[in-house]
C-alpha cells in the first residue's frame, strides 16, 4: 500500500513537471516567435523608411532640377535681355552721351538688379525656413506679376499660426509645387488672372491655384507633358493630395491639401 501511495505521488510529481515544462516550452516558443514577428515588423518599417526617404530624395532632386530649370529660363528671358539692352544703351552712351539714356541704362540695371534679388530669394531654401508660407507665396506672385503680362489675386483664410505647425521639409515641398504650378500657368495656359487661395485649419494647409487660361483635357497625353502627374506625387509624399481640375477654354485648378503633422 505504501508503495502504491508513493507511485501515485511520483506520478503526480513527474506529471507535474512535464505539464510545466509544456508551459515553460511554449511560452518560450510563443516569445520567439512575438520576437520573430517583432523583428520582422521592424525590418518591414526600416525598409518603408528606406523606400519613403529614398522617393522624398528623388522628388527633392527633381524639384531641384525643377527649379534650376526655370531659374535658368528667368535669368536668360528677363536679366539676360535687359543686361542686352543696357550692352546696346552702353555703346551709343559712349558715341552720344545723353542724359536720358544715362537714366534709361540706371533704371535697367537697377531692373536686372531687382530681377536677380527675386530670383536668388526664390531659391533659397533656407530663407524659406524664416519666411511664412504665405508670404513665400505672396513673393513668388509678385515677382510673376512685375512683369506686366499676369495680374493675380491672393486670398489667405484661417489663421496664419496654425501654418506655423507645418515641418520644413513640408513647406519647401508645397512651395516648390506652388512654384511649379504657376511655371506651368506662365509656359502654357495663355491666362490672363492667377488667382491663389490659402486656407489653414488646425490640420492642414490647402493651397487652390486657378487660371482663366486655355485650360486642356486630362484625359490626353498633354495632362503628363504638362508634369502635372509630379504634383500629385510630391503633394503624396508630404502626406497630403492634389487633384487638378481643368477643361479647354475653362482654365485650370490645381488644389493642394497638406497635413501638419
Amino acid at each position: 500500500m505504501p508503495n502504491d501511495q508513493y507511485q501515485e505521488v511520483l506520478l503526480v510529481i513527474v506529471t507535474s513537471v512535464l505539464v510545466l515544462g509544456l508551459l515553460i516550452g511554449t511560452m518560450v516558443v510563443l516569445m520567439l516567435i512575438y520576437q520573430k514577428k517583432r523583428f520582422r515588423h521592424l525590418e518591414e518599417k526600416r525598409n518603408m523608411q528606406a523606400a519613403y526617404e529614398k522617393n522624398l530624395l528623388q522628388s527633392q532632386l527633381e524639384i531641384q532640377e525643377k527649379t534650376f530649370e526655370h531659374i535658368s529660363r528667368e535669368i536668360h528671358d528677363n536679366v539676360g535681355q535687359l543686361l542686352s539692352l543696357v550692352k546696346v544703351q552702353l555703346n551709343i552712351a559712349l558715341k552720344r552721351p545723353d542724359e536720358e539714356l544715362i537714366n534709361e541704362i540706371k533704371q535697367n540695371v537697377g531692373q536686372a538688379m531687382v530681377d536677380l534679388r527675386d530670383i536668388a530669394r526664390s531659391l533659397n531654401a533656407s530663407r524659406l525656413h524664416q519666411t511664412r508660407i504665405t508670404d513665400a507665396i505672396s513673393e513668388e506672385l509678385q515677382r510673376i506679376g512685375r512683369s506686366g503680362v499676369f495680374s493675380y489675386e491672393l486670398i489667405v483664410g484661417g489663421n496664419a499660426i496654425f501654418a506655423e505647425s507645418l515641418n520644413e521639409q513640408k513647406k519647401i515641398i508645397l512651395f516648390r509645387i506652388v512654384q511649379e504650378s504657376l511655371q506651368n500657368i506662365i509656359k502654357h495656359a495663355s491666362a490672363n488672372l492667377i488667382r491663389v487661395r490659402v486656407d489653414m485649419t488646425e490640420e492642414e494647409i490647402s493651397v487652390q491655384i486657378t487660371d482663366d487660361g486655355v485650360g486642356f483635357d486630362p484625359n490626353t497625353l498633354e495632362y503628363y507633358g504638362l508634369g502635372l502627374e509630379n504634383i500629385r506625387k510630391r503633394a503624396a509624399m508630404a502626406g497630403g493630395e492634389a487633384t487638378i481640375a481643368s477643361s479647354p477654354g475653362n482654365g485650370t485648378t490645381i488644389s493642394i491639401q497638406i497635413p501638419y503633422v
